[in-house]
């Protein structure tokens, strides 16, 4: 292989690798974003379960005070039966105790009731303070491993810069202006081999003319199609 061609496939190489480690640079602060954002809604959720068994045990509280107030007005209706002077009035007495005793059973009812809910709320509670705790230990965990690899990228990005340096001094100005041009506007590779006649990155076949020259190796040409330098390679890959 030419050694023009061998030096700029090197370099090719290298930046084929600067865009690898961009895009994981750039990947990777979103998987940490979405871990920040399940925690941030664990929180917000934690939070409102909190919220929420307060206000249950505020309901329950107001209910156990108007069983208090009823209780009292029953033992003074019961002491009042005492008292009474008339059977009509005893009877109104007895009515109005049982009217107390169906309206502490209902109060009563609503206290179990709020009993029970609180209990749920309180389980659902504990269950998402569990998991909060688990996604922050996972997000720090997850956190220090990309800073960690951010550091690794950053160490394999100067040796690469140190390595293509030395290496662009073996390219003509002209072709090294050429292939950086066409990397800076064409995604994908810019020096590409032509496998039976077919430019393998735009997979348009190149003239048969064109294609002898690239066999005899004489020099590097363009793709009249995509305009990316091309080079001839067999069918066996050599």
């Amino acid at each position: 292989m030419d050694e023009k061609l061998n030096v700029l496939l090197m370099i090719q190489s290298i930046d084929t690798k600067f865009d690898n480690i961009s895009r994981e640079k750039e990947e990777t602060p979103k998987e940490i974003e979405k871990l920040k954002e399940g925690l941030d809604l664990l929180d917000s959720t934690v939070e409102q379960n909190l919220s929420t068994v307060e206000e249950l045990k505020k309901e329950r509280r107001k209910v156990e005070r108007e069983l208090e107030e009823i209780d009292l007005k029953l033992k003074k209706s019961k002491l009042r039966l005492n008292e009474v002077k008339s059977n009509r009035e005893y009877q109104a007495v007895l009515k109005e105790i049982e009217d107390l005793k169906d309206f502490t059973f209902q109060k009563e009812e609503t206290v179990i009731k709020w009993m029970e809910e609180i209990e749920i709320q309180e389980k659902k509670c504990a269950d998402n303070t569990v998991r909060r705790e688990e996604s922050q230990e996972e997000y720090k965990s997850n956190e220090k491993a990309f800073s960690q690899r951010i550091r690794e990228l950053d160490k394999e990005v100067q040796s690469l810069n140190e390595k293509r340096v030395q290496l662009s001094p073996n390219l003509d100005e002209d072709l090294l202006r050429q292939y950086n041009g066409l990397r800076s506007h064409l995604k994908g590779r810019v020096v590409v081999p032509v496998i039976d006649g077919v430019c393998q990155e735009c997979h348009l076949g190149i003239p048969p003319q064109q294609y002898n020259e690239l066999i005899k190796g004489d020099s590097l040409q363009s793709c009249p199609h995509c305009s990316r330098i091309i080079y001839w390679e067999d069918d066996s890959g050599i």
